[in-house]
């Protein structure tokens, strides 16, 4: 019969790397993330880390939308003086029917299209209803469509006008949860004293340090494609990533169908972001995807002339509407995703002193026990306004 002090750890528990807390049980390491600049992980290069959170579970940040400068008409407009139109509903994107209203007041003059008479049509709004009702002062002939936009030129004012109604924009609180990655390295005695060819740092620090890279790559695609789910007992809290927060809208800058990606394709969804407000700095997808932008025309495609130097390669692509965005490949990432995205509205915030920590738990038998911890979420501030970006998501 074995004897169970015997036993030893399983093959994944035996590589020891020693104490690399230099006599300290626990250690903040945050400062890494922040000068964190690794080409396998280049998405997260584009990110910065905001202010530490004390909150319990989630974090919490303010939407505010001006608007777009137009509103779109539920019903055909047509008539004199005295016509009343409904602004149609479905404007989520900036809150609602009620916050596209708050653009207005009494005296503004819209411009919409009127197809019966090939001509824009002018209109004065004499009373408003933030509900979605419009009535109309004045209005020159022919009618405007059902589903136009109708233009803001200005809220304008006679002399000697007194005060009008306050057009503040309604607030929205949005939420991330905070989520946790864990990597765990245990270690035996007789490894922390072999000396370990090929790994001058000492295996301590080459292992914390592949783990790190590890955690880093999982932070990346969390980043694009976890899903909010609240923290209880019996479950991790998971936050929402870029996909799902796009997910929540609608538009031509969210591409569903497209499988062959083209340049005229590309430019339909960067158009669409541009309209939204947006103004994408990069491009992130597989190798299979950016690749592409050189595929297109490699005639355009400019190199130094280098005698040993072959082939082409496009790091930037300047859109039709003057854009010039990035091109990003990943490693290992889904062929069928495309992420066109301004990363100046994404911030990473972490848990107070949970950034990043090493933190040495003891010795169970004969091996040692680190936990390498870090605690975060994500802000898109321009989530749920249509400002964040766009994608493709059946590329083949």
């Amino acid at each position: 019969m074995a004897v169970e002090y015997f036993a030893v750890p399983s093959a994944d528990m035996r590589l020891d790397t020693g104490d690399i807390t230099s006599n300290t049980d626990k250690r903040d390491v945050s400062e890494m993330l922040d000068v964190w600049i690794h080409r396998k992980t280049p998405f997260l290069n584009y990110i910065k880390w905001g202010p530490d959170t004390g909150a319990a579970t989630t974090i919490e940040w303010i939407r505010e939308h001006h608007g777009f400068g137009f509103v779109t008409l539920g019903a055909e407009l047509t008539g004199s003086a005295g016509a009343v139109a409904d602004v149609i509903a479905g404007t989520a994107d900036i809150g609602g029917p009620t916050n596209a209203m708050r653009q207005l007041n009494e005296g503004a003059v819209l411009m919409g299209w009127s197809s019966e008479q090939a001509t824009h049509a002018l209109i004065m709004i004499n009373s408003i209803s933030l509900t979605g009702e419009l009535n109309f002062d004045t209005i020159l002939e022919g009618t405007v469509d059902a589903g136009e936009k109708m233009y803001i030129l200005g809220n304008f004012a006679n002399e000697g006008s007194v005060p009008r109604a306050d057009r503040a924009r309604s607030r929205v609180i949005m939420t991330n949860t905070l989520t946790i990655l864990r990597k765990d390295v245990q270690i035996t005695g007789s490894m922390a004293t072999t000396d370990m060819h090929g790994v001058p740092e000492g295996e301590t620090r080459h292992q914390m340090r592949l783990r790190l890279l590890e955690m880093q790559k999982e932070r990346e695609m969390a980043c694009f494609f976890s899903k909010q789910v609240d923290r209880s007992i019996t479950a991790a809290g998971l936050m929402a990533g870029v996909y799902y927060f796009l997910l929540a809208e609608s538009g031509n800058h969210l591409d569903n169908t497209t499988t062959a990606l083209t340049e005229s394709a590309f430019n339909t969804v960067i158009r669409a972001c541009w309209d939204n407000g947006c103004t994408p700095n990069a491009v992130f997808g597989s190798a299979t995807q950016i690749s592409k932008y050189t595929e297109w025309d490699r005639a355009r495609v400019r190199t130094t002339p280098r005698s040993g130097l072959g082939g082409y390669h496009v790091t930037s692509y300047l859109t039709d509407v003057g854009i010039e965005v990035d091109l990003v490949p990943i490693q290992h990432f889904p062929p069928k995703f495309l992420f066109p995205l301004d990363t100046t509205k994404l911030t990473l915030r972490a848990k107070k002193g949970r950034k990043l920590l090493i933190e040495k738990l003891g010795k169970a038998g004969d091996y040692n026990q680190y936990q390498m911890i870090s605690e975060f979420s994500m802000e898109a501030r321009g989530a749920g306004n249509c400002e964040l970006g766009g994608y493709f998501s059946k590329l083949s």
